[in-house]
């Protein structure tokens, strides 16, 4: 039987239930309040974390629980931006970011100021974390001044 190299989720987070795979290749840390969850997938080099849109390659048990306690209490979501409907590239961002977010900002966070104008790569984007009550969606407006703003919906 192969050794169940996520049985550390158990002790690192006693009060959430964690579902194991049958061949403990993976598990689920199981959100009470909705249906994203966090699944990290057990790699043998190396774990795979994923939280809704996004994923993260790591290469310990330690960096596994840290991510996921960033998620589970609200200070990291994933972010995904969309092009008339389909996914064009995601990321991560810090709660502190979420404050008083403008286009500019998530131009900046994208890598995509001064480049290209981010909504010539994206129309819209949706932020998810572990509290749903915090989850957005946003689209992204052309002023006519050339300027974007971001109005969630």
């Amino acid at each position: 039987m192969k050794e169940n190299r996520l049985a550390f989720l158990k002790s690192a987070f006693p009060k959430h239930q964690i579902k194991f795979s049958e061949d403990c290749s993976n598990a689920t840390i199981v959100n009470p309040n909705y249906d994203e969850s966090i699944t990290v997938y057990d790699e043998g080099h190396e774990y795979i974390a994923c939280f809704s849109f996004q994923h993260r390659h790591l290469d310990d048990a330690e960096s596994v629980v840290a991510w996921s306690r960033d998620i589970m209490t609200g200070q990291l979501f994933a972010i995904e931006f969309f092009r008339e409907g389909r996914r064009c590239f995601g990321s991560e961002i810090e709660a502190g970011e979420l404050e008083e977010l403008t286009y500019e900002k998530l131009e900046q966070f994208t890598g995509q100021f001064g480049l290209t104008k981010l909504f010539f790569v994206a129309d819209t984007c949706k932020v998810r974390g572990w509290d749903s009550q915090q989850n957005f969606d946003a689209s992204f407006v052309r002023e006519s001044n050339g300027c974007g703003t971001i109005k969630k919906m």
